[in-house]
């Protein structure tokens, strides 16, 4: 996800923090120690929420690739989520929050706290008072993700109900289309009682369209290989070119990336972001090895194309070159695969 930043790893599972928890510690830190130790437990529980989930997701066989924390929730970014099991895997979530917020009620009420639902974690001060808003927003975490609305769990929990009764794209359509229906009831709201609502809701209305267009694209992508895609026509640059004879190569082919080709082996990737980093007046003595990209995507051709396009996503690359038998044979990108992607989602409406 976007606007994230790496904070560590838990049992092996890289864990990012979105730029609004940071924001919202920056914010609480105005009013005081105690608030801003309530926000940094809310980060705990939705960190404890998150493995909750991959957990369960990796028992199940899923490949966890990371988890990435919002204040409303987080994302657990699974490679392939088990279509059998994915009900178990969403419900974990909001029944761990949940019991969070028991088990804080619990040992709150043992120590004679009055354990009611409170949210006003800015006129709090003292430690006791932070029992009780955890477990407040604990129960609130849960019961929010319980909504049935992407990205909430409540989303794929709706999605999982449907598809044992239905085609798995659909049921994807129908959940994702209640889910931005509430977000639009959630503007609505927000603009006259709570404006997080609004940012809330923008979450969900983004998240949902996101999970809806990588579905149906997975979907008119199945079965087809990277050597049904893959250019075969292919222009090469030398690593001792320099960048004033890539830029003609550019002019010339009008493709913004090649693969960089010494011995007849691969070794990295040029693209026109390379070229422009380097001061105009020096590409004449700058040589392509100088700025290309090495770490590099390597597909095969039989290669599924979403995985490919997942990879580059991942990767954050737009290009790979296609190998096989140590021989360059093909040259993909994600234009390529997104132009393709869109022709047979138009054959099969």
């Amino acid at each position: 996800m976007s606007w994230s930043l790496k904070f560590g790893s838990i049992f092996g599972i890289p864990i990012e923090l979105h730029i609004t928890f940071l924001l919202l510690l920056l914010i609480f830190s105005i009013f005081g120690v105690i608030p801003l130790l309530a926000i940094v437990l809310l980060f705990v529980s939705v960190l404890l929420h998150e493995l909750a989930h991959s957990l369960v997701g990796r028992h199940y066989g899923a490949k966890i690739k990371k988890i990435t924390l919002l204040p409303i929730g987080g994302v657990s970014q699974m490679e392939a989520i088990p279509k059998g099991h994915e009900f178990a895997i969403a419900i974990i979530g909001p029944l761990t929050s949940i019991s969070i917020g028991i088990v804080l009620f619990l040992v709150g009420s043992l120590m004679g706290l009055n354990m009611t639902f409170d949210l006003n974690w800015i006129q709090i001060d003292s430690l006791k008072d932070i029992i009780r808003i955890v477990m407040s927003l604990n129960f609130l975490l849960g019961l929010f993700n319980i909504i049935p609305a992407f990205p909430m769990d409540g989303g794929r929990v709706l999605r999982a109900f449907l598809s044992s009764k239905m085609d798995y794209l659909k049921a994807t359509a129908i959940s994702v289309r209640i889910g931005q229906g509430l977000a639009i009831i959630f503007v609505f709201i927000g603009i006259f009682y709570n404006p997080w609502l609004i940012i809330i809701a923008f979450f969900i209305y983004m998240g949902g369209m996101e999970e809806y267009q990588s579905i149906q694209m997975s979907f008119a992508l199945k079965g087809i290989k990277v050597k049904d895609v893959m250019v075969k026509d292919i222009v090469t640059v030398s690593p001792n070119d320099s960048l004033e004879d890539f830029e003609k190569l550019l002019i010339e082919k009008r493709y913004k990336g090649y693969p960089v080709v010494s011995d007849g082996k691969v070794l990295a990737i040029m693209t026109l972001n390379e070229l422009l980093s380097v001061p105009r007046d020096r590409w004449a003595y700058t040589k392509v090895e100088n700025v290309m990209v090495k770490d590099i995507v390597i597909a095969s051709p039989e290669m599924e194309i979403f995985e490919l396009y997942k990879k580059l996503a991942e990767m954050k690359q737009g290009r790979a070159p296609v190998i096989e038998n140590e021989r360059l044979i093909g040259f993909i990108s994600n234009t390529d695969i997104l132009r393709f992607s869109e022709i047979l989602m138009i054959k099969r409406i």
